[in-house]
């Protein structure tokens, strides 16, 4: 059976830069896929589109993923940074993985717990009802998808790699906000307030 996908993306600017780009390339492969663009508050608002949704504030990254869902009714959850072009057809990939699982195309270890790198992460709708949704409470810099894939964990919800033909310009839309890392801190300490032990510290990064 083929299962219906939508994929979710979250810009702030770089319309011309990346988003654009992204959607375009995504429609060139997979025309029937389902588009859900966040236009997370943009200074300069996206065109309008029927695929695009515009926030009136700025939301924490984890807070737009979850705006977006509420649009969709799909199966297979893709969510993407826009920081990244398709390269292929990916839907019969995505139709053919376990529908009990959690998949990123970039997996995190550290002492025992795995997570998925959150510029890619595959969900089935199942799963995100089951688990619930991202915690808004995380800020821009991360840790939201640690978070989650744990709180999966908890519940026999594997976070397993997988290789779709997408690629990620790497922490374009990142690095360079301000107080990166200071926020990235807070984000730690409040994970660990939350699950009473501390990550981020020696983190083994694999791709799938």
């Amino acid at each position: 059976m083929t299962n219906s996908i939508a994929v979710l993306i979250v810009g702030i600017n770089q319309w011309e830069q990346y988003t654009r780009h992204l959607i375009e390339t995504i429609r060139a492969h997979e025309p029937c896929v389902e588009i859900v663009c966040i236009d997370n508050a943009s200074d300069d608002p996206y065109p309008p589109n029927d695929c695009i949704f515009r926030t009136d504030e700025r939301l924490s990254y984890a807070a737009a993923i979850n705006y977006a869902v509420s649009k969709t009714k799909a199966d297979w959850l893709l969510s993407l940074n826009n920081d990244v072009t398709c390269l292929g057809k990916f839907a019969d990939i995505v139709n053919a993985q376990e529908p009990n699982t959690i998949y990123g195309q970039q997996i995190i270890e550290e002492d025992g717990h795995v997570w998925l790198g959150n510029w890619l992460a595959l969900i089935p709708r199942d799963v995100w009802d089951y688990v619930g949704e991202f915690d808004p409470k995380f800020a821009m810099c991360g840790f939201e998808d640690a978070d989650y894939c744990i709180r999966a964990a908890e519940l026999g919800i594997p976070t397993k790699p997988i290789d779709l033909p997408f690629h990620h310009y790497w922490g374009a839309t990142r690095w360079d906000l301000p107080e990166y890392s200071a926020v990235r801190e807070r984000n730690i300490d409040y994970f660990e307030q939350k699950h009473g032990y501390r990550l981020g510290r020696e983190m083994r990064v694999t791709h799938g």
